[in-house]
């Protein structure tokens, strides 16, 4: 989201960790929070576990974070811009991403001892040269690599010149939406954009329709089973293919394996029912709540409880399915035993993992986590988070359905997590259908009313009432 971008790991700093078991061993300093002093003598090491995650009661699908490919509508070359993303969506280039940027490659290609490095070839050696403008919501600390890649693109491709910008999504989105009005629009523009927001220019109709050369693009064939259905299902969704999953960061759950197995707990939970009976053993053995929640309110809560709703076998857009109104009931119960962290922590804040303030962290996304700063690193090539989320993806994946109005979604989500979690004192839980369904009714209104300055309806009745039927929903295989 746009007001809290998910950091990327730092890079160039000295590892002091030694792993053990899945992924890490931190040495432990001082405590930041309750004392495991007793627990934990100086010459003991703390162990830090990562894995995917318990499954709902409907499905154990991940949600997926991070940026998607896109390219403008009427560009006056677009297999010049189709070559461009075609030559980013290759495994060897894919690989050098997860390197460099922590995000995760969407190719399996990339996790071969041989990969293949082969870029179809789209923009013919005697075509014009062409100029394509090349935006990227990543951070601007990748932009050496990122610089480093385009300057290997232009290189194999001497008769396309790329002009690279790092900005902000919602800056892409602007300098896409003001192109695409002017009386000249037919620049060549590619966007790796966050996928969220490249639902604005979708359904402003200013994204390229990529069905007829999608196979060419991303003809590789190691891309991730999952993440090539869910390009597939682009069509069944929004008629067509306008985008394709690029990089990829997939929420993980964290745990002081030290803490927990000090506490009995002798295997990682694999259902929520697992789960809830561990919080108790842990807030029972500790007493203090030692599951971390991204809970302080804001985007990084709603994408969270996103992820809840849909295991539960909800439908998070409409707030008040069964499957939703379980999972609020769930984490209701759970409340008494999530950490105190819960109410100021979400994508940027983990680090009370390994100063003992909480013993899991309940999702963190691998892309956020800066291993350096927990003393990590991996303990060899088949036991690391990346593997963990390579695994999550193979279990099943979905998107968000990227509608404009998801900033407004956010904030009804949020209001329903105060209510009935952070104001879990005050709140019953019978009343948590009805809280529900009040955010219900007031997604709904808002669709159905809000203007623009001009007095013009954003969106109307017709819009307000797919949503009260059900017709956005996740984007999901």
């Amino acid at each position: 989201m746009e007001n809290e971008p998910i950091p990327k790991p730092e890079k160039k700093k000295t590892w002091i960790g030694i792993v053990v078991v899945v992924v890490v061993i931190v040495l432990i300093g001082s405590f930041i929070g309750l004392d495991y002093n007793h627990l934990f003598p100086s010459s003991t090491s703390q162990v830090l576990y990562v894995y995917p995650g318990v499954s709902g009661p409907a499905n154990s699908n991940h949600l997926l974070g991070g940026c998607v490919v896109a390219i403008a509508a009427n560009g006056s070359s677009p297999a010049a811009s189709e070559q461009l993303v075609a030559y980013l969506l290759t495994p060897s280039v894919q690989a050098g991403f997860e390197v460099h940027t922590g995000f995760i490659p969407v190719d399996n290609g990339s996790y071969t001892a041989s990969p293949s490095t082969a870029v179809p070839l789209i923009y013919q050696s005697s075509n014009a040269t062409a100029d394509v403008t090349y935006y990227t919501s990543m951070s601007t600390a990748d932009g050496s690599y990122i610089n480093s890649v385009i300057s290997a693109f232009e290189a194999s491709y001497p008769n396309i010149k790329v002009t690279t910008s790092l900005v902000p999504a919602s800056s892409i989105v602007t300098e896409v939406q003001a192109e695409q009005q002017s009386s000249s629009h037919n620049q060549n523009i590619v966007m790796t954009i966050d996928n969220l927001d490249v639902g604005t220019l979708f359904y402003e109709g200013y994204l390229a329709d990529l069905t007829s050369s999608a196979r060419l693009i991303t003809q590789d064939a190691g891309t991730i089973p999952t993440v090539s259905n869910l390009t597939n299902y682009e069509t069944h969704v929004f008629g067509g293919i306008y985008f394709f999953t690029q990089l990829v960061n997939i929420p993980l759950v964290w745990m002081d394996w030290t803490a927990m197995t000090n506490a009995g707990i002798t295997s990682a939970p694999t259902t929520y029912t697992q789960l809830f009976n561990d919080a108790k053993v842990l807030y029972d053995k500790y007493g203090i709540g030692e599951v971390n929640f991204q809970g302080h309110g804001g985007s990084s809560t709603a994408t969270e409880l996103y992820q809840w709703f849909v295991q539960f076998g909800g439908n998070p857009m409409t707030f008040n399915s069964t499957g939703d109104i379980a999972a609020m009931e769930y984490l209701y119960n759970l409340t008494p035993y999530l950490s105190p962290d819960t109410a100021t922590s979400y994508w940027i804040t983990y680090t009370g993992l390994a100063s003992n303030s909480y013993s899991m962290m309940y999702y963190q996304w691998p892309g956020s986590v800066n291993l350096t700063a927990l003393s990590m690193k991996p303990y060899n090539s088949s036991d690391t988070a990346l593997n963990e989320s390579l695994a999550a993806l193979k279990g099943g994946v979905f998107l968000r359905d990227p509608v404009v109005w998801i900033g407004q979604w956010q904030i009804y989500m949020d209001n329903a997590w105060t209510q009935i979690v952070i104001d879990h004192a005050t709140t019953s839980y019978s009343s948590i259908p009805s809280i529900l369904s009040s955010e219900n009714h007031a997604m709904f209104n808002y669709l159905n009313n809000t203007t623009n300055p001009t007095g013009l309806k954003l969106y109307g009745h017709s819009v307000a009432e797919e949503y009260e039927n059900g017709y956005f929903q996740p984007v999901s295989v």
